[in-house]
């Protein structure tokens, strides 16, 4: 029996021999990188970021 994938940006139907998969063409992979590299995907964590209110500077 053949298992059925759906893309997950557009959930179209594609094979598991799609040539972009798991994505079902090059647009959708593009968008799901663009959202990794924007932050719009997170890994949860129970950690706070605290950023300085001045960054480090060089000393000359």
């Amino acid at each position: 029996m053949k298992r059925l994938f759906f893309c997950p940006i557009c959930k179209s139907e594609l094979g598991r021999e799609a040539v972009d998969f798991p994505f079902c063409c090059e647009r959708c992979r593009l968008i799901d990188l663009g959202n990794w590299s924007d932050g719009s995907y997170a890994i949860p964590s129970d950690e706070q970021v605290v950023e300085d209110e001045e960054p480090n500077r060089l000393l000359n």
